[in-house]
């Protein structure tokens, strides 16, 4: 049987930071189950949102970027895992172009999909566990509560244990509800 696919799509601007460590280790607990793959969004070229309207009429977007390669990631995998470090109290303003960019995919066309998150900061990192959270229920995608991270500088992640084990968690998680959906042989919502 082909594996599911999971993607760890990261918002941060640092390569080697904390939330690539945090991706790196959750892509890393999946792997035996799904095949990963770890998208940078800085490697990507994404306008911002024109708020042109097209979406509604046409359910995908006028502007033709970079966005439309992670559209198509975004259709081909079974687990969807948004990682940002909090800048300034919220997420990257790479994620949220992101983010804003998929509204067209706002009715139901990813409800087959797992989506969760990995936020990391060093303090007040509310509004980001918020963005993610609203963001996941406007998807429609059946979602599982994130891990967050507490760290400043590179490397400080790795020394968070309540971070590590809710990776474990969060892995165990996924890895459960695929096996149940293959064990009924359907695609299940969690409400």
């Amino acid at each position: 049987m082909e594996k599911k696919k999971a993607i760890g799509i990261i918002g941060s601007p640092r390569k080697n930071g904390n939330t690539e460590f945090l991706t790196d280790e959750l892509l890393n607990l999946l792997k035996d189950s799904f095949e990963t793959e770890k998208i940078f969004l800085k490697d990507y070229d994404i306008s911002s949102c024109e708020e042109c309207y097209y979406c509604m009429d046409h359910d995908e977007c006028s502007i033709k970027d970079d966005m439309q390669i992670l559209y198509s990631k975004l259709k081909e995998s079974q687990v969807i895992i948004l990682s940002s470090p909090i800048f300034m109290g919220g997420i990257t303003s790479r994620m949220r172009a992101f983010m804003e960019r998929t509204w067209h995919l706002r009715k139901g066309q990813l409800k087959d999909k797992t989506g969760s998150y990995i936020i990391v900061g060093r303090r007040n990192i509310g509004a980001g566990i918020n963005d993610m959270e609203e963001y996941l229920s406007r998807l429609k995608v059946n979602k599982i509560a994130g891990v967050l991270g507490f760290g400043l500088r590179e490397g400080d992640v790795s020394k968070d244990e309540e971070a590590l084990k809710d990776l474990q968690k969060l892995s165990e998680q996924i890895i459960s509800l695929y096996q149940q959906k293959e064990k009924l042989g359907q695609d299940m919502i969690i409400l």
